[in-house]
């Protein structure tokens, strides 16, 4: 069976995009206007076990990006990210989400002195 690694991108991007209050983009451009939320990156690990279904364990990195005075619009952000992700069924067009749960978020300033940033990890066990 196919690897289920693209199918779970998409089921994430669709429901952040319909659930979060602004743009989603997966490498956004340049310039975009923020905020915004940005899927980073995947980070896959073998977790079969000996006999049985292949089991990944899947962390997906987002990012959250604002220009608003202070973390506030970062936390709402995340906030938003956060429910429509955590312990939450995500239906994939290949394989299936076992688990979906989001193992942590913060928010800070980012190094130019002017941004804020949020990050969100979460924990994604998929099988197929």
């Amino acid at each position: 069976m196919t690897d289920p690694s693209l199918a779970l991108q998409e089921a994430i991007f669709g429901r952040l995009q319909a659930e979060v209050s602004c743009p989603i983009y997966d490498g956004a451009p340049l310039n975009a206007d923020m905020p915004y939320v940005s899927i980073d990156r995947e980070i896959s690990a073998n977790s079969s076990p000996i006999s049985g279904r292949k089991r990944e364990t899947r962390m997906v990195y987002l990012s959250v990006w604002s220009d608003a005075v202070g973390q506030a619009e970062v936390k709402r952000i995340n906030g938003e990210v956060i429910a429509a992700l955590d312990e939450r069924r995500l239906p994939l067009t290949v394989g299936r989400a076992v688990s979906v749960r989001v193992e942590q978020s913060d928010a800070q300033r980012d190094a130019d002195g002017v941004t804020y940033q949020g990050s969100i990890t979460v924990r994604v066990i998929t099988t197929h």
